[in-house]
């Protein structure tokens, strides 16, 4: 009988890291958009390739790779696909065990799952995905898109040299609980849930609590949620 190997896909330690960091944040998402957060620089790789499925599929590969693995480890799941087709992946108990683990974090501070991910297309989460990389704005290693076309270095260099963002990816924390009544482990029915916390005290910003919203809401109630 031929060995198993322990990670089919051929998935590097450090990469399953990156993987296991990004959904232990943000709990469900997309490989494109863990790529995005983790490795910005391969999205200015492949940009010879002829259409943006095939170079998103390129830039993608290392990274659904690593998910594979750590699906095969039992530590992440297939959560259903979002509204544009793309698989969405999430952390099963013990995945969010071990990201709490690479985070540095308690169980108390790993915050909950997102409702219904992935069953209705995860609309709200890949919203709150979207607001965490855009508060990051993830800067690419100019070293790793050497060798290049001229056009994709030099969109390289324009993100490099654009304002920073704000925090890393240990700076936030998403669906987490807001309990006025029980603990943080076990918040009181009807308590409010924070879409996006952000620690970034070098930036001025000890504490910040943020709601993603989709517009599927009336203003009254947005803003009733801040009142609470």
């Amino acid at each position: 009988m031929a060995k198993r190997k322990t990670n089919e896909a051929g998935s590097s330690t450090g990469l399953r890291t990156d993987v296991l960091r990004a959904l232990g944040v943000l709990k469900a998402a997309t490989a494109d958009q863990i790529q995005r957060l983790s490795s910005p620089h391969l999205t200015y790789r492949h940009t010879t390739k002829k259409t943006a499925a095939v170079r998103k599929e390129a830039r993608t590969a290392s990274h659904r790779g690593a998910l594979n693995d750590l699906r095969r480890h039992g530590l992440s799941v297939d959560g259903g696909r979002t509204r544009g087709r793309e698989e969405v992946r999430l952390l099963t108990k013990d995945g969010l065990a071990a990201a709490g683990v690479e985070l540095d974090r308690g169980p108390e501070e790993m915050g909950g799952m997102p409702k219904s991910a992935g069953r209705s297309g995860a609309s709200h989460a890949m919203t709150v995905n979207e607001a965490v990389i855009a508060m990051i704005r993830p800067k690419p290693d100019l070293d790793l898109v050497a060798g290049e076309p001229a056009e994709a270095i030099a969109a390289a260099q324009a993100v490099v040299e654009a304002p920073n963002g704000i925090g890393t990816i240990t700076s936030y924390a998403t669906e987490v609980a807001l309990p006025a009544t029980g603990t943080w482990k076990n918040p009181g029915v009807g308590c409010a849930w924070a879409d996006i916390v952000l620690t970034a005290p070098e930036a001025g910003l000890p504490l910040l609590f943020i709601e993603a919203d989709n517009c599927t809401e009336e203003a009254p109630i947005i803003a009733a949620k801040f009142d609470k």
